[in-house]
């Protein structure tokens, strides 16, 4: 062959390896970018859910810290010592 012929196939052949391989390129972002998109989204789940259960956690501390507060007055209003030798195992949880 002579040169007429191979520079033009040699651009064409470049042109289209380069094309594939930017195409490739191009699909393994978008599969990244998907995956991190993902993840993220687990994580926001994750900590929407964490947050929801440190809430009721706390609401069910308040209540038993009222309830002790209030079991407490009532020991010291009938002159009884409101610290047990031994305190009671929690069986709620």
């Amino acid at each position: 062959m002579d040169l007429q012929w191979l520079v033009p196939l040699g651009g064409f052949l470049t042109t289209v390896v380069g094309a594939g391989i930017a195409w490739l390129v191009n699909r393994a972002d978008k599969r990244k970018d998907a995956r991190e998109a993902q993840v993220i989204q687990t994580l926001k789940d994750r900590v929407a859910e964490l947050q929801a259960q440190l809430t009721a956690l706390t609401k069910k501390l308040s209540r038993r810290t009222r309830a002790g507060d209030k079991w407490r007055e009532q020991l010291i209003a009938h002159q009884i010592d409101p610290e047990p030798a031994e305190w009671p195992e929690d069986d709620d949880e």
